[in-house]
């Protein structure tokens, strides 16, 4: 080969050894999923529950990859206002958190009973009962209830569990609970769901799946849409019944509270028929 020739070729092929690299294809954002400690929503300890099987599921049939995180209520919240690429569930929809959050779609429908062990408090007006030690969860609607209704000698606490266990020692005559966690959290504190009597019964605004504020509206619009089918195909309340043994009244199911009338009273939602 020519000495020319030969100096070109080496030439081309030093040119094409050093060509740039392609840019790497950008990785698709990592999430977080924060969980309620508060079975039968979610656990800790045993890493499941109803409302967290239904946020996983609809977050895994959309492509989603995330890392679950159980941590105290109250920091939940603020981690999920704070950080991009997060989710969170079961939280209800109130006006003061509307601008806080993207609401994604509805995973839970509960009710706020306001309970009591002693038979003389059952039946009694709200005024009555406002200087009685009562309890409730903290940055929840049970402690927002209760401040609303005028109750002063408010005890809040971290958690369901923790409010059990007051009302079980006699420190508190009276819990502000959703049924299903408290009646729940009452039983592994060692009482008896029977011995609770529900002085008033609340509807509430429904259960959300949130996300940060910052999150892909496509993402947002996919997982909404997988959820409303989940909704409509009874598929959530399939898995919300899978966690109990006695069949849950109607007004806590989608399929069947859609076809309630407005002004049920509701019964109360965490015990079985008859009991």
């Amino acid at each position: 080969m020519p000495l020319l020739a030969l100096l070109l070729s080496c030439a081309g092929s030093l040119v094409q050894a050093q060509a740039p690299a392609s840019e790497p294809a950008p990785q698709a954002p990592h999430y977080r999923l924060y969980h309620p400690d508060n079975p039968p929503w979610g656990s800790s300890v045993s890493q499941d529950g109803f409302i967290v099987e239904i946020a996983e599921t609809a977050l895994r049939r959309a492509g989603v990859e995330f890392d679950t995180v159980y941590a105290p209520w109250k920091r939940e919240q603020a981690m999920v206002q704070k950080n991009a690429n997060s989710f969170m569930a079961p939280l209800t929809r109130l006006e003061h958190r509307e601008d806080l959050y993207i609401w994604i779609a509805p995973v839970n429908i509960s009710f706020l009973q306001l309970v009591t062990r002693s038979d003389l408090l059952v039946g009694a007006p709200i005024e009555s009962l406002q200087d009685i030690p009562v309890t409730a969860r903290m940055e929840s609607p049970a402690e927002f209830k209760l401040k609303d209704l005028g109750f002063r000698a408010i005890t809040i606490v971290e958690d369901e569990g923790a409010a059990a266990r007051l009302i079980q020692a006699n420190r508190v005559l009276i819990w502000m609970q959703r049924g299903l966690p408290g009646h729940w959290a009452y039983s592994k504190a060692g009482g008896k769901v029977q011995d609770l009597k529900v002085i008033r019964f609340w509807r509430t605004p429904l259960q959300y799946l949130v996300a940060s504020r910052d999150t892909d509206p496509a993402l947002i619009e996919h997982v909404r849409s997988i959820l409303e089918e989940m909704r409509v195909s009874g598929e959530m309340d399939r898995i919300k019944q899978s966690y109990f043994s006695f069949p849950l009244n109607c007004e806590i199911l989608f399929t069947c509270a859609a076809s309630l009338p407005e002004d049920s009273t509701g019964e109360d939602e965490g015990r079985a028929p008859g009991r």
